[in-house]
């Protein structure tokens, strides 16, 4: 069994001598010192290095009395556990000594080698348990705070959220709004309908036991109108004699800024830097899809156009490479602005480009390309030193087909209408139909 290093604080002989009486017949082997006062407590700290394992602290003494020993004792002490010891058994008196710090409480009355070895082990256990408890809260304080996240309380016996401070005005509300929602309902009702669906599977696979925690991120919408994205982790804590849900409670953090950056990100990753249109990669995973599409319905057609600045490199040449930055970037704006908000158009590299047409027959696929050419013609392109550049485009036109080599077999044929155009004079749409 460990021995014990114990701080006696009694100004009465007698009873001191009974403490150290019961302390050696428990024959253990504890270190006992003996302070009479408060003062002599004080400087037995100031003295000493090594901390006792427990304080057996008499509430009357000639420098300090009641209560408001144990607050002093445990502001000189701090984490060493204290036993109130009391001439009388008072059921309210122990509670009042344990809020203000004590471990424990043992009346003198009652004393002997048992109860009291037994009393002071468990006063160093249940300390050592409220400094882990302590240490835990300030953690999670930091994380928190650190995090910047939002504490949350579900109460489905009473249809209500409870929320912290932070968790409110992530979404623009005080605890005092007069606008701010009363029912758990309402606060749903707030979710933005493309995430409604995926928030409620994950709340009912913790609840019905498949997962063992909640975690979901959608969008609410802001007391001002906007939206703000949310990931928010929880798990149930409560439940009734039934297994029914009572309360469940967890943290949010607000990820709005994260998920600009995918956006962004995913922006950068299917787009050309440049002109904003799709890139080769996008383009062909489109592609490849609609060539699916072709191949399960005979009743879908898909235009393909490849389309060429003529003669760009002499305006580089001429005008330099910002000037030739500039012409891709109003082509690009002229060609989007005469597109459908379904056609697909992307820089495939330099000055090609090329555009699907979905759901579009050979004739409109035809008139959709003379429409592009006729527009990148019209249009004139300022720059410095009011020089102005006027371009034209070659265009070639073509069908998918579902015998083509996936996707890759349109665009060579598309390819190969482009090089017609630019061989016969430039500046017009050339036409290669797939023939079996």
């Amino acid at each position: 069994m460990q021995h014990l290093s114990v701080l006696l604080v009694e100004d009465d002989p007698g009873d001191a001598g009974l403490i150290k009486y019961t302390l050696k017949y428990d024959q253990t082997d504890n270190q006992l010192a003996w302070v009479e006062s408060f003062s002599a407590l004080e400087q037995f700290f100031a003295e000493q290095q090594a901390k006792p394992d427990v304080i057996l602290l008499d509430l009357n003494l000639p420098d300090s009395t009641g209560i408001e020993t144990v607050h002093a004792c445990k502001r000189l002490s701090r984490s060493t556990p204290i036993v109130v010891l009391t001439g009388h058994d008072d059921t309210e008196f122990a509670l009042q000594a344990l809020e203000a710090g004590a471990q424990d409480y043992l009346a003198k009355g009652s004393l002997d080698a048992d109860s009291l070895s037994r009393t002071m082990r468990y006063a160093i256990s249940r300390a050592k348990l409220e400094e882990r408890l302590i240490l835990s809260e300030e953690r999670m304080a930091a994380a928190i705070e650190g995090g910047k996240l939002g504490v949350w309380d579900w109460l489905f016996d009473r249809n209500e959220f409870v929320f912290s401070d932070r968790w409110l005005a992530t979404v623009g509300f005080k605890s005092d709004s007069p606008d701010l929602p009363g029912s758990a309902d309402e606060w749903l009702e707030r979710i933005h309908p493309e995430e409604r669906p995926s928030f409620e599977l994950a709340v009912e696979r913790h609840l019905s036991g498949e997962l063992p925690n909640y975690q979901c991120e959608f969008r609410l919408r802001h007391r001002d109108g906007h939206w703000v994205w949310l990931f928010e982790s929880g798990h149930i804590i409560e439940r009734d004699a039934n297994g029914k849900p009572i309360r469940m409670v967890g943290v949010q953090q607000d990820i709005s800024e994260r998920k600009a950056m995918e956006e962004r990100l995913t922006h950068l990753a299917m787009r050309d830097e440049l002109t904003g249109a799709l890139n080769r990669r996008s383009f062909m995973n489109i592609a490849d899809r609609e060539y699916g599409r072709i191949k399960r319905q005979k009743d879908y057609s898909v235009g393909i156009l490849m389309l060429d600045l003529d003669k760009f490199k002499q305006v580089n040449d001429t005008y330099g490479h910002a000037a030739g930055d500039e012409v891709l970037k109003r082509f690009s704006h002229v060609v989007t602005e005469q597109l459908r908000e379904n056609d697909v158009f992307a820089r495939l590299g330099g000055e090609e480009f090329a555009v699907l047409l979905p759901h579009t027959e050979q004739e409109g696929v035809k008139k959709a390309a003379e429409k592009l050419r006729a527009a990148v013609e019209a249009q004139s392109i300022d720059i410095e030193e009011a020089q102005v550049i006027q371009v034209t485009t070659s265009i070639g036109v073509t069908m998918m087909h579902p015998d083509d080599e996936r996707p890759d077999g349109g665009l060579a044929r598309a390819d190969k209408a482009l090089y017609d155009a630019k061989h016969s004079g430039r500046n017009r749409c050339c036409v290669n139909i797939y023939n079996a």
